[in-house]
């Protein structure tokens, strides 16, 4: 399992710079490589998980619209990156309170973008 320092700075850089909700970037060594291949990345999502992924979503959505709101008030670049922990923070209690690990957040966040059939699908959730 990762760190949490090394957690924090890959959740902050995905979720400010990623266009749909991604709590974390996949670290690049094979440790966290190994597991997340084709043959995972494929995997069906249930109901259960797509629900639980746009309830998760809709939080994280919200904590970073707190984030955005918050660093124009920021005095400078260390408290700056103090609000970003802690809304790394709050993203991964998010995703955790709705019974998700990040790794398929991740995934389901990933596949949203390209699979027109689980948006739909995410849609109807709503």
């Amino acid at each position: 399992m990762m760190n949490i320092k090394k957690f924090s700075a890959a959740l902050i850089i995905a979720t400010m710079t990623a266009g749909v909700p991604v709590a974390m970037a996949q670290s690049m060594d094979s440790g966290a490589q190994q597991g997340y291949g084709t043959a995972q990345a494929a995997a069906p999502v249930s109901e259960a998980d797509l629900e639980k992924f746009v309830n998760a979503e809709k939080k994280v959505n919200e904590i970073r619209e707190e984030l955005t709101d918050e660093l124009s008030s920021a005095g400078d670049q260390q408290e700056a990156q103090q609000m970003q922990m802690g809304a790394q923070k709050d993203m991964v209690e998010a995703i955790e309170g709705e019974d998700l690990d990040i790794p398929r957040y991740n995934e389901i966040a990933s596949r949203m973008q390209t699979d027109m059939e689980l948006r739909q699908r995410a849609q109807q959730v709503n």
